[in-house]
């Protein structure tokens, strides 16, 4: 081979090491999900879980499985053909929609970083979960949401995450804004948000208020195929549409000044971005309320790992939040026994708050 023709030095051991990365995401998100189901409130012995998925993958029906462990329940047996059902049209989905909606917030979340040139870029803190929790719980708390969740609900979420985005872009278009400038913009606009909820609240009953709780604090726990399906189809979208653009968001890095000197128009590639990423958001929040910090901790943690390629940062992203989530998840139903429930979203904000105020403080010690 030419010495002109040889790849440059170092390729293999960079791709080396991102084939190492995707095995160990891959293997981490898949030992998640086939340990998810031996926790919770209703926790699945091993033995029967092995013998119920070993039967789903072989095309027999669940009610023939058999449960050679007994599943008791505040101390009562529960019959096998229960456990199937809580497995199949409770269990499953939450955990896989755990996993979808962390993998869409890791990448909305990567993409905003990389937009704002700032680690603390994430939709929860430039108010874009805030404005579609605000569109969804509108709906909610006007009696609508309950009855015709399946059409209007996302549909509002996504209203409010575009309002939003949109807010966000105006200010972006002042030339006195800076990054610190747009994120303290969305720390407002949470706020403000955050208090025209507690107003819809206030003109609520009070039966209205526990459901609207759960929900603005996140949880998976009423997660069922249908929403699956309709998460997946909006993160694998969005996904495939945010990584086609890792080079731009490569260039971004440089400076709008030199992204323009090679040819690049930032203006609009931010706003596709942030587009594209508020509805990704918009759809991991329509049915789960706001979750918060996965989209700043997961391209954070990539980055420290993998370097800040925004190729390869962004499906990482995406991995490393489902992982997060789904593990966030099996934490919030494994805490509160006795039928308790927990938000998902108090556990991610428990490990998101402290990561947050340390990339802050390290941002500070980091001479200018």
């Amino acid at each position: 081979m030419a010495e002109d023709e040889r790849p440059p030095r170092g390729t293999g051991r960079v791709r080396s090491g991102l084939g190492r990365s995707a095995a160990i995401l891959l293997g981490a998100l898949g030992l998640t999900l086939l340990l998810s189901p031996l926790v919770g409130t209703v926790g699945t012995p091993p033995a029967d879980w092995f013998r119920f998925l070993g039967a789903a993958l072989t095309g027999r029906s669940p009610d023939a499985w058999g449960c050679p462990v007994p599943v008791f329940v505040d101390g009562s047996p529960v019959p096998c053909a229960v456990v199937a059902q809580v497995l199949l049209t409770s269990r499953i989905p939450e955990m896989l929609l755990a996993a979808l909606v962390g993998a869409g917030l890791g990448l909305a979340g990567g993409t905003l970083q990389g937009v704002f040139r700032n680690p603390l870029g994430d939709p929860y803190l430039l108010g874009v979960s805030s404005g579609a929790a605000l569109g969804a719980a509108s709906l909610y708390l006007l009696g609508i949401g309950a009855a015709i969740a399946g059409v209007y609900l996302p549909l509002a979420a996504f209203v409010g995450a575009l309002g939003t985005a949109a807010l966000v872009l105006l200010a972006a278009r002042s030339p006195r804004a800076t990054t610190e400038t747009l994120l303290l913009t969305g720390v407002a606009l949470s706020a403000f948000f955050g208090a025209i909820i507690a107003l819809l609240i206030s003109l609520r009953p009070q039966a209205a208020l526990l459901p609207l709780t759960f929900w603005i604090l996140g949880n998976l726990g009423g997660a069922d195929w249908f929403q699956v399906e309709l998460v997946l189809a909006g993160v694998l979208v969005g996904g495939v549409l945010l990584s086609a653009f890792g080079r731009e968001l490569n260039v971004l890095q440089l400076g709008d000044e030199n992204a323009r000197g090679l040819g690049l128009s930032p203006a609009s590639v931010k706003r596709r971005l942030i587009l594209i990423s508020s509805v990704v958001t918009a759809v991991c929040v329509a049915f789960n309320g706001i979750i918060g910090f996965v989209g700043l901790v997961s391209p954070h943690v990539v980055r420290r790992l993998q370097g800040p390629d925004y190729r390869s940062l962004l499906p990482f992203s995406a991995l490393f939040g489902a992982v997060f989530l789904v593990l966030a998840d099996d934490l919030a139903e494994s805490l509160l026994g006795g039928g308790g429930l927990l938000p998902v979203g108090v556990v991610t904000s428990f490990a998101g708050a402290p990561f947050f105020l340390w990339v802050l403080y390290r941002r500070r010690r980091v001479p200018s």
